[in-house]
């Protein structure tokens, strides 16, 4: 078997492939046509058979229009996670920013095979199994080749940014737990630096469990007082994790998302995630 991984110029982002007999699957392949060609000249001549995209975000679903055709897997909430005027908006963005000229719009990739909890790909003389794995989004998988015990954990487990819970807090701890499971000796995530020290590997778990640990005990305990969101933001200020300066955001976020979703005094569609992303792709 053989892993290749390749890191954007931008966000940390992970692409890659799992190759084995002639035949490779892809992950979540690449931001820029350039990138993408970069990743598949390192395939060897290996023919890219499958293409999984982990979830609907809009830089995990750029690869598939600069490859040839090839069999998109995605879970089965993928379709109505898949927000594509919004993705356009984004990429629109991302291009101006980057100086890149589009030569003609943009169509976020549809899924040929979809799966509700779990499926496995015959990939050459690899079992890869696809897992699915909510939390940070409701469509989110992950990939785990049991032989190497690898894991393309998608975006979780990153070493330069904290947990983005834009989905279900509950799911993500579950999908943590269902990874501090698994034998781990590789693991790949979706943003941030791929490793195989079991040590690192087990730093990035627990410190993540504990954060959404610390982050539910505090906005549970801000609702059960009756305070305001604003309130619950300022009580939840000492919950500890911060990897990069974009985090002060991101937790502000977390925490606007857990409280409405736990029953404080805020409309769930317009704050946190759902706030920013709004703000970000429909002004």
């Amino acid at each position: 078997m053989s892993l290749v991984t390749r890191q954007s110029a931008f966000m940390h982002y992970n692409a890659g492939a799992f190759v084995s007999g002639g035949e490779a699957c892809l992950v979540d392949p690449g931001i820029t046509a350039e990138e993408v060609a970069a990743l598949a000249a390192e395939l060897r001549g290996a023919l890219p058979t499958t293409i999984v995209l982990t979830h609907s975000d809009w830089d995990h679903v750029l690869g598939p229009e600069h490859l040839p055709p090839a069999t998109v897997v995605a879970h089965a909430d993928y379709p109505a996670c898949l927000d594509p005027a919004g993705i356009r908006a984004a990429l629109t963005a991302f291009e101006a920013h980057e100086g890149v000229v589009r030569e003609r719009p943009f169509e976020p990739p549809l899924p040929d095979v979809t799966f509700a909890n779990s499926t496995t790909l015959g990939i050459g003389d690899l079992e890869l199994r696809l897992e699915h794995a909510p939390g940070h989004t409701a469509d989110m998988l992950t990939v785990y080749e049991p032989a190497s015990a690898t894991l393309w954990a998608a975006d979780v487990l990153s070493d330069v940014e904290i947990p983005l819970v834009v989905h279900d807090l509950g799911a993500y701890e579950t999908t943590l737990a269902r990874i501090a499971e698994l034998e781990l000796a590789t693991l790949v995530p979706g943003h941030g630096t791929p490793t195989s020290d079991t040590r690192e590997l087990r730093r990035r778990l627990d410190e993540d469990r504990r954060y959404l640990a610390e982050l539910r005990a505090a906005v549970e305990q801000a609702v059960e007082e009756g305070r305001s969101l604003e309130e619950a933001v300022a009580a939840c200020a000492t919950v500890s994790l911060r990897r990069s300066p974009e985090d002060e955001t991101v937790h502000r976020l977390n925490v606007e998302k857990v409280y409405a979703d736990s029953g404080g005094d805020a409309d769930p569609g317009e704050v946190g995630f759902a706030r920013a992303w709004k703000e970000a792709t429909r002004t």
